[in-house]
């Protein structure tokens, strides 16, 4: 049966990859990709019950302030990094990898053909209360619910999140389609239930990919 709602991610999906904005934004402040990994490195990993998750992670559940996170990053960069790098004097306004996230055309279209075709569109995004500027870029009010983790206190691939997407929606996670450009997503999306595809650079072949299921 052909999926009832598809529900998107943001970013690497409707917006640029935060990814590559990452790493443009490393190059902005002369970061080498080997101090950017250390700040980084524990993005992906699965936390195990009782264990503290990384800080990044309380920032995308919004239980931390990014300058926080941006405080810890910067005792990284003093011990990295060259006395007197720019990047030490890094604050919270320096670091939004969104600021100049372009929405990737070919995704948006295809949202405005499903809701044409009577297909429910969702957002549900891992992201972060002080880059809410993304919102302004893409038209919100064309999805039904808008899930972000900053706000709900849990993030992918918990699966309590994709449960709570698929109640607001009214609708089984088996009725639904998850689009998202990172695999740890995608198994936890399959994980309870739901139909999964990974979006890679070539957004075109996710587009027409979608387009056959329905």
């Amino acid at each position: 049966m052909s999926p009832k709602a598809v529900i998107f991610d943001v970013g690497g999906v409707l917006l640029e990859s935060p990814f590559l904005a990452a790493l443009r934004w490393a190059e902005q402040w002369d970061i080498p990709l080997t101090v950017l990994k250390e700040v980084f490195g524990d993005y992906a990993r699965r936390i195990e019950p009782g264990e503290d998750p990384p800080i990044w992670h309380e920032v995308e559940c919004g239980r931390i302030e990014l300058s926080d996170f941006v405080t810890q990053m910067q005792r990284t960069f003093s011990s990295e990094l060259p006395p007197g790098h720019k990047a030490t004097t890094m604050t919270a306004d320096d670091f939004n990898p969104f600021a100049e996230a372009e929405p990737v055309v070919p995704m948006l279209e295809l949202s405005s053909e499903l809701r044409a075709g009577g297909i429910r569109t969702a957002i549900l995004t891992n992201n972060v209360r002080e880059w809410r500027q993304w919102r302004d870029r893409i038209p919100l009010q064309c999805f039904e619910p808008v899930i972000d983790s900053c706000e709900v206190g849990m993030r992918k691939p918990d699966p309590n999140i994709y449960l709570l997407v698929c109640t607001q929606l009214g609708l089984a996670p088996k009725d639904c389609l998850f689009l998202d450009d990172h695999p740890e997503n995608i198994q936890g999306a399959l994980a309870v239930g739901l139909d999964a595809l990974l979006v890679s650079e070539d957004c075109e072949a996710a587009v027409i990919e979608v387009q056959s299921k329905f």
